[in-house]
């Protein structure tokens, strides 16, 4: 339960990162911020395979695939719905139209930031409006 009492799983997080150890500590992240992770994709097919489960993504730009992440983030927007943010430590890879992404963030990313991404998310999927956490950049 959050702070006003209502649940937080309503939230369904998808991981896409190939480092192991950084899925995993994404993964933690998004646990202790009390939601619940629908899968770790490491490439544009599994995240195709998980993309009916998710609400919002966390994309990195390079994958096991190669630099699929912006297709990866495209894809689960245009297709599903999916609020998408660019979790990478390549911005300057993106160079494709981004359009339907929200935004990006830097790695390593906190713990703090990580929680704040998905709150400020969860507000615009409710249709709500609020200021992006600070150390994230919103695509216009």
């Amino acid at each position: 339960m959050n702070d006003w009492g209502g649940e937080r799983l309503l939230e369904k997080i998808l991981v896409v990162e190939d480092d192991a150890l950084i899925a995993a500590d994404v993964q933690d992240m998004v646990a202790s911020s009390g939601y619940e992770v629908v899968g770790i994709a490491d490439s544009f097919e599994s995240a195709q395979r998980l993309a009916p489960f998710a609400t919002i993504a966390l994309v990195d730009v390079n994958l096991r695939d190669g630099a699929t992440g912006p297709r990866i983030a495209q894809y689960l927007a245009n297709e599903f719905g999916v609020s998408v943010v660019m979790v990478t430590a390549n911005a300057e890879m993106i160079v494709t139209d981004l359009s339907k992404v929200i935004g990006l963030i830097s790695k390593p990313a906190q713990p703090k930031l990580i929680g704040s991404v998905i709150e400020y998310l969860r507000t615009i999927r409710e249709g709500g409006r609020r200021s992006p956490p600070e150390g994230m950049r919103v695509f216009a």
